[in-house]
């Protein structure tokens, strides 16, 4: 029996969900499926607040619409909607963004994280801090540049994220690092390689953590906090019980 994990991006962006269901086909087992799947509207990039109000919409509709998968991988570093898309389904749900932070607390004392736009680093500190380890991060460093500019195609982008985890290292004693943007992942194995920290992706890393819920046989607890959503009419929408 193979696995088969929907792997979500809550943006628009279809070359970035390619790259990342590529970092997700590569760290899974042989014979698993990768079911990718982009926002069908929204925004091209998620970088505010604002832009995260429509996407966490956008997950609870593409969890609706790719029923019956093993898995979940909402491949945005805030996690946008990921008690909703618990709620809508019995398979695990995983975000790119906790996914990377358990690895970082696994392997590494202390860490850093190389994020997009500097708006986004409160938010990020509050991530890091609802987790309980914000002392064990060693800054988060932005890049300002957006998430549009991410990844292999935008070598001058790489170069930036080498040169700030450098800085991360060498001036704050980072230990790890963790790229806060699924934009990122394919790069990530190269950054590791150039600064000779461990890397942490949430994408590769946070696919594996989804099979490895599944392999063991633990799902989605159904009661409680992660129990369906109330059959509440809905005006001028459909309701995610389907009403």
């Amino acid at each position: 029996m193979s696995f088969r994990l929907g792997l979500l991006n809550p943006n628009t962006d279809q070359h970035h969900t390619e790259a990342m269901a590529g970092v997700a086909r590569a760290a899974l087992p042989e014979g698993s499926e990768v079911v990718a799947v982009t926002a069908a509207r929204g925004p091209s990039s998620i970088e505010s607040a604002a832009d995260t109000a429509v996407a966490v919409g956008e997950v609870a509709a593409m969890v609706q619409a790719s029923p019956g998968l093993d898995g979940y991988l909402i491949s945005c570093f805030g996690d946008p909607g990921l008690d909703a898309a618990r709620e809508l389904a019995a398979a695990p749900v995983i975000g790119i963004g906790e996914a990377a932070f358990i690895a970082a607390a696994i392997v590494s004392g202390r860490f850093a994280v190389i994020t997009t736009l500097a708006r986004g680093v409160p938010a990020l500190e509050d991530m890091i801090d609802s987790r309980g380890i914000l002392r064990r991060c060693a800054g988060v460093l932005a890049l300002d540049i957006p998430v549009a500019e991410q990844g292999a195609a935008f070598a001058g982008t790489t170069a930036a994220i080498v040169a700030a985890s450098r800085r991360a290292v060498e001036e704050r004693g980072a230990e790890a690092l963790i790229l806060a943007c699924g934009g990122m992942a394919d790069v990530a194995r190269g950054v590791q390689e150039a600064v000779g920290v461990p890397v942490c992706d949430g994408v590769g890393f946070g696919a594996m953590l989804a099979y490895g819920l599944w392999r063991t046989g633990i799902s989605t607890a159904k009661v409680g906090t992660y129990a369906a959503p109330e059959a509440i009419p809905y005006t001028g929408m459909a309701s995610p019980t389907g009403g």
